[in-house]
């Protein structure tokens, strides 16, 4: 099946890449500049695949960029700056090139940038309670649903929680009934947290929703009762999470350690858990042993329409 361009894509992985670019510099705080020298630059050059901002206007995201690229400054004594790629595809380009140090990517699309650069690699990936992410389609007891095609011209509720990959497996699963996601579904609404979302499936204002294991898992502790009226009817597979990733020879390799050492012992500072908690993470770990078997299995299942789709 064949991948198009989310349309909500931009707010979608808007928490995940900031958690990821915010939590990045720790592995240099309190450190002063390293000097120009082989491999290790003066200005630090880190690009994202989508926005940064928290908002769609213009001077907000220029406030919030602005913002980090100080923290950066003050935190570890580099001049840097943030590039917002257009997509997954122009930000690999720019990696492999050298243009860019560093780079945030959704994980299905750096597993889709590995298929073209098998030179990327990860340096630390972005866990929230479990390394992989996933998506869980939820229906009221009640519902005729049986499965996922049983929801074709019902209403479904995608949370805007920074969780891009409950919509890449709504399209997915779309896709492969022959639709598009908005026209498989009657109706898609977007609240802004994943209770409500939940909240609209028991009280009948939605058929279903999607959300992730975790969110589920805290719905449940939160809401039993409601909770217990609630069935499932679709899940994915494992995807791979967001993640910090590097060109293999762009950047040296005590350089990289510093960045990867500084990620894994976030949890470990005052300021590493409040920026942890602030962007729903609880910590960066480096990849399990199966994680290129992930990569493939993803890429396989949900390959993007183009070289630069999303």
């Amino acid at each position: 099946m064949m991948l198009s361009s989310p349309s909500a894509q931009q707010r979608s992985r808007r928490l995940a890449q900031w958690g990821c670019v915010f939590v990045l510099v720790l592995g240099v705080l309190g450190t002063a500049a390293w000097g120009q020298q082989p491999g290790k630059p003066q200005v630090l050059h880190i690009g994202t695949s989508g926005t940064l901002s928290l908002s769609a206007s213009g001077s907000k995201q220029e406030g919030a960029e602005e913002t980090l690229r100080n923290f950066i400054k003050s935190e570890t004594s580099f001049e840097n700056d943030l590039a917002n790629q257009r997509d997954w595809a122009e930000l690999a380009e720019k990696m492999a090139s050298g243009q860019l140090h560093l780079g945030v990517f959704q994980g299905y699309e750096f597993a889709w940038a590995r298929e073209k650069h098998p030179k990327l690699q990860p340096l630390a990936l972005a866990v929230n309670v479990y390394v992989y992410r996933d998506a869980h389609v939820v229906v009221r007891q009640d519902s005729k649903a049986r499965d996922f095609a049983g929801l074709q011209g019902q209403a479904i509720s995608l949370p805007n929680i920074g969780q891009a990959q409950l919509r890449v497996f709504l399209e997915g699963q779309s896709q492969a009934h022959g639709k598009t996601l908005e026209s498989f579904f009657a109706r898609l609404t977007n609240p802004d947290n994943v209770e409500d979302a939940i909240d609209d499936v028991v009280d009948g204002v939605v058929q279903a929703a999607v959300v992730d294991r975790v969110s589920l898992e805290a719905y449940r502790r939160r809401k039993p009762g409601r909770f217990a009226r609630l069935r499932e009817v679709a899940h994915s597979q494992p995807f791979p999470p967001p993640l910090v990733a590097y060109y293999d020879q762009v950047l040296d390799q005590a350089t990289l350690q510093r960045f990867r050492d500084g990620l894994l012992n976030a949890s470990r500072k005052e300021r590493g858990q409040r920026l942890l908690t602030l962007f729903k993470l609880t910590g960066f770990e480096v990849p399990p042993a199966n994680f290129n078997q992930v990569l493939a299995e993803t890429t396989k299942a949900y390959p993007p329409a183009s070289p630069g789709g999303k």
